[in-house]
């Protein structure tokens, strides 16, 4: 499916981020610190998972989802580099410009979209110099 190809997945995080910031304004916050689930564990602790904790743990999957869609040089995968840096650019703005983005979570968020290019660029970079034969006399 070259749709999904070429799809950026970090996407994916930001919308989430974006779909909880946006409507909390300046409660962002507290609104990363809500309360997603507990879950009891065997030492009788309770582990708690927050709704920023959750968004975090979606980007990390996209990221390594990422980086294995970059181990294939193509023209599909050059375009999602490409898009790639564009969300990069975009949450940096968001980050610096507008005020409930401008949290630790999203700024992780934004940290995985310039590692998915960079690592993106870099994993291309290596495998075409593998499949590309220079002339040897």
């Amino acid at each position: 499916m070259p749709g999904l190809q070429i799809f950026p997945l970090l996407l994916i995080p930001t919308v989430l981020y974006a779909l909880i910031a946006v409507p909390a304004g300046e409660n962002v916050a507290e609104a990363m610190a809500a309360v997603a689930f507990t879950m009891p564990l065997a030492s009788g602790a309770v582990w708690t998972f927050t709704w920023g904790h959750l968004i975090l743990l979606v980007a990390v999957v996209t990221l390594f989802v990422e980086i294995l869609k970059s181990t294939t040089p193509s023209g599909a995968q050059m375009v999602d580099n490409g898009l790639a840096v564009a969300v990069f650019i975009l949450s940096f703005i968001l980050f610096l410009l507008v005020k409930p983005f401008g949290t630790t979570e999203f700024f992780i968020i934004m940290l995985m979209s310039l590692l998915d290019f960079l690592t993106g660029s870099v994993i291309m970079t290596r495998v075409s110099q593998r499949t590309v034969q220079y002339g040897q006399h």
